[in-house]
């Protein structure tokens, strides 16, 4: 089941596309919709981010991250609810923010309109990030990301640490 629902996602395949060497697509996505609303797919990926940063020769919880966001085009099908303008990049769509820690793993996701700013949806993503790690104590921003104040303003600031504009060496 595992192999399958990482097939997918790797292929950006549909359900019913499912290739025949899997068991059927319907089963297949039950097991997915159990397993994510028991919280086993955020599970499995922490686990495998701390194996990745013990293989790494880091400590299994990172004490230091970075976020940036990104404007991605909508298709004409998404939702006008879901989407908006980012007039600093002109496009039309939605904006990924991530945090990551400094080998590239992922800590954080959180999809917005594109016309939500970075120190907003900052604020929103540090608190889950720094509920879920509680060692994280410097979170680097891009330059030219809003988001480098956010954290000075906020209670949000994981361990006391603080936002930096430069990036990590």
């Amino acid at each position: 089941m595992l192999d399958a629902i990482r097939y997918l996602v790797d292929n950006g395949t549909k359900w019913r596309a499912m290739m025949a060497d899997f068991p059927p697509w319907d089963r297949v996505y039950a097991f997915f919709r159990c397993w994510r609303g028991h919280g086993l797919v955020k599970e499995f990926h922490d686990r495998l981010r701390g194996r990745a940063r013990e293989m790494a020769g880091r400590d299994p919880e990172p004490s230091a991250g970075v976020i940036d966001s990104q404007s991605i085009k909508a298709d004409v099908f998404a939702g006008v609810d879901s989407r908006g303008f980012d007039g600093g990049k002109l496009i039309n769509g939605r904006k990924r923010h991530v945090v990551v820690d400094t080998l590239g793993l992922l800590l954080g996701v959180m999809v917005t309109a594109a016309d939500i700013g970075d120190r907003a949806a900052a604020h929103v993503l540090l608190a889950q990030v720094a509920a879920a790690h509680h060692w994280l104590a410097l979170v680097w921003s891009s330059p030219s990301s809003n988001a480098a104040t956010t954290c000075a303003a906020s209670s949000y600031c994981p361990s006391g640490g603080s936002w930096s504009g430069s990036s990590p060496t």
